[in-house]
């Protein structure tokens, strides 16, 4: 048993490998490494009170670990204590005046927290020639959400624009395979897979039907997941855990990332699959609830209907959707480090198409299967629109449900988490049109965009 070897199951999504493995590290009880490392296993696991005892703990043996107090922050960010995350953030500024994650943490808590003595200090930071690309980019998009406030549009977009560039350039080599399996590859092969070696074995989901939330991201999605797990049902959710998406890489990277196979066309053994979707999600003590429904809020998983039928033939896909042209806006005004394909208006607007083709396709082949719902008309007609969502997946409604935001234990992970604990409000649409010269370029080759 070694760190590296319980950081590469962390890193793999294997958290229970990961915890046991640090768990035997944990003889002294005094390690700072291994007692932060099950603080991040626990909070994946969503075992926000065990996270918290072991960040605790980092805290008293190194009482100015500034990785300690943003882990800390976001935990009490994304379980809605606010007035919590915000002295926890200041407390790394305290320690730290220039740590630019902790302005991004406060901005993310509510922009209207960040106040013009912070913007003076973030200015410096972007300025300072020893400043290093994390900083640089969001230091980048700071600036830009303190321009779009003031109403500088111009500044606003050349301040956005370059953090997105800077922001890809982070982890370049990540985003470039992940752009090539999302504009290339994952195109010629969602739709040609050829299963095999399915002999219906017994699987821990058999009798469970998931549920699926799929769409492009800013499109309602995280609204969508909180009223489902507001049910009396008690349903768990697994978030943005991308385990079906990992299944599917698995095995197929071998094969076509390093081009063994120059065919459209590929093999893939369900069985296989089986295991390793069983074992990421069994992982959660959530899914010993006895509800026979979880969700997976993975939003690619559009790309994944097939593949997701093929072991959860139960499955019901909720397709979230809004005004494209917002969609384009409200994805580039955000920043999504980890998604390759937000951080230029021409990737976001190729994706959408993408995705148009792929859903009209799906749509088409399981109509009973996906449940189209759009933010417009949702915000408008709620109790309408989760009765007819909750009446799609078997679920029982009742009017609670449409009051998630009073919920103690909601457990929100996305650029969302803030927004989504107050009541629901209609929707504006008016809010981005002055953007939409952004893609006026584009018109001639997107029809959807005229």
């Amino acid at each position: 048993m070694s760190i590296d070897l319980g950081k590469k199951f962390l890193l793999q999504k294997n958290f229970k490998d990961a915890e046991k493995v640090f768990l035997d590290l944990n003889k002294n009880n005094n390690n700072f490494v291994i007692n932060y490392n099950l603080g991040v296993i626990n909070f994946e696991l969503k075992k926000t009170k065990e996270s918290l005892k072991y960040f605790e703990k980092c805290k008293k043996i190194d009482p100015r670990s500034l990785n300690t107090y943003l882990k800390i922050a976001y935990l009490e960010q994304s379980t809605g204590f606010v007035e919590k995350s915000l002295l926890t953030y200041l407390k790394v500024l305290d320690i730290n005046i220039k740590d630019i994650r902790a302005y991004y943490g406060i901005f993310t808590l509510n922009p209207n927290f960040l106040k013009k003595s912070h913007f003076e200090v973030i200015k410096q930071i972007n300025e300072s020639p020893k400043a290093n690309v994390l900083e640089k980019f969001l230091s980048e998009f700071l600036i830009s959400k303190k321009e779009k406030k003031e109403g500088n549009i111009d500044k606003e977009l050349i301040f956005l624009n370059n953090a997105h560039n800077l922001c890809f350039d982070f982890k370049k080599e990540y985003n470039l395979q992940s752009q090539k399996y999302y504009s290339q590859i994952i195109l010629e092969h969602y739709n040609q897979t050829i299963f095999i070696d399915n002999d219906n074995k017994a699987n821990l989901f058999d009798d469970i039907s998931p549920i699926f939330i799929i769409g492009l991201p800013r499109s309602g999605s995280t609204l969508i997941e909180a009223i489902i797990t507001s049910s009396e049902d008690k349903i768990p959710s697994f978030g943005e855990c991308s385990f079906i998406n990992m299944g599917i890489i698995d095995q197929l990277s071998h094969k076509i990332l390093s081009n063994i196979e120059n065919k459209k066309s590929f093999d893939f053994k369900v069985n296989e699959f089986k295991d390793f979707i069983n074992k990421k999600y069994s992982q959660f003590s959530l899914i010993e609830s006895k509800t026979k429904n979880f969700v997976d809020k993975s939003l690619e998983n559009f790309f994944n209907i097939e593949f997701i039928l093929t072991i959860f033939p139960k499955a019901r896909f909720l397709h979230c959707h809004r005004n494209l042209k917002d969609s384009i806006v409200g994805i580039y005004q955000s920043l999504l480090p980890d998604i390759s394909w937000t951080h230029s208006i021409e990737n976001i607007i190729s994706y959408i198409d993408n995705y148009k083709n792929i859903m009209d396709y799906f749509k088409k082949k399981y109509p009973d299967k996906i449940f189209d719902i759009s933010l417009e008309y949702l915000t408008n007609n709620k109790e309408t629109v989760s009765k007819e969502i909750f009446n799609f997946c078997n679920i029982k409604w009742n009017s609670h449900v449409l009051e998630y935001y009073k919920r103690v234990d909601l457990d929100i992970r996305t650029t969302s988490n803030i927004q989504i604990r107050n009541k629901i409000t209609s929707y504006d649409s008016k809010k981005y049109s002055q953007y939409y010269n952004l893609f006026e370029n584009y018109k001639d080759k997107y029809n959807w965009l005229k």
